[in-house]
C-alpha cells in the first residue's frame, strides 16, 4: 500500500511538472505578444493597443486598411459602441490607424485566389487605385451591377480621404469592372 501511495504521488508530480512546464510554454508566448508589441511604432499605439483591446483583438485591425476618413468613421462608430475615448484621443487614433494601416500599407488580404485582371480600359487604374488597400482576389471574386461597382468605387476613393481619384477616374474603373465582373 505504501509503495501504491509513493507511486501516486509520484504521477501526481509529474503531472504537476509537466502542466508548469507546458503552462510557461504558453504564458512566455502571449506576454510577447502583448497588444503594443503587434502593432507598428508612432503617436497613439499605446491609446489603440489599450482602447481597442478592450472588445476586440488587434487582428480585425491591422487587417483592416482604410484612409483619415474611413478611420475616422470607424473609431467615431466604436465610440458609439461604448470605446472609452476623448475627443483628443479619437483624433489621435483615427491619424495612427490612418497613417499604420491605410491606402499604401500592406493590402487587406483577402485569402482568395488572384487572377490577372483582364485587359481593357480601366484595368490599369484599377491596379493602381483598388490595390492600394485591397489584393485582387477581393475585387475579381465579386459581381455587381455598374451602379453597385459605381457606389463601391466611389465609397472607397472617398474612405481614402483624398483626391486619389476624379470623377472621370472612378467611372471608367465602374465601367470595366461592370463589364468584367458584373452582374
Amino acid at each position: 500500500m505504501r509503495a501504491n501511495a509513493a507511486s501516486n504521488f509520484r504521477t501526481h508530480l509529474l503531472r504537476f511538472g509537466v502542466l508548469a512546464v507546458l503552462s510557461i510554454g504558453f504564458i512566455a508566448p502571449m506576454h510577447a505578444q502583448s497588444p503594443a508589441n503587434a502593432l507598428p511604432a508612432g503617436t497613439g499605439k499605446d491609446v489603440v493597443a489599450v482602447a481597442c483591446t478592450q472588445c476586440h483583438g488587434l487582428k480585425l485591425i491591422v487587417a483592416l486598411r482604410d484612409g483619415p476618413v474611413g478611420w475616422k468613421h470607424f473609431v467615431d462608430d466604436m465610440i458609439l459602441r461604448g470605446a472609452q475615448l476623448t475627443p483628443q484621443e479619437a483624433n489621435t487614433v483615427a491619424q495612427y490607424l490612418a497613417k499604420s494601416f491605410g491606402p499604401g500599407t500592406s493590402p487587406m488580404q483577402s485569402g482568395l485566389k488572384t487572377e490577372p485582371l483582364p485587359a481593357g480600359d480601366g484595368e490599369k487604374l484599377v491596379e493602381s487605385h483598388c490595390a492600394l488597400c485591397h489584393d485582387l482576389g477581393r475585387i475579381t471574386t465579386v459581381t455587381r451591377s455598374k451602379e453597385e461597382w459605381n457606389n463601391t468605387v466611389s465609397n472607397m476613393m472617398a474612405r481614402a480621404g483624398t483626391n486619389v481619384a476624379t470623377q472621370d477616374e472612378v467611372l471608367t474603373m465602374a465601367s470595366y469592372l461592370a463589364a468584367h465582373f458584373g452582374k
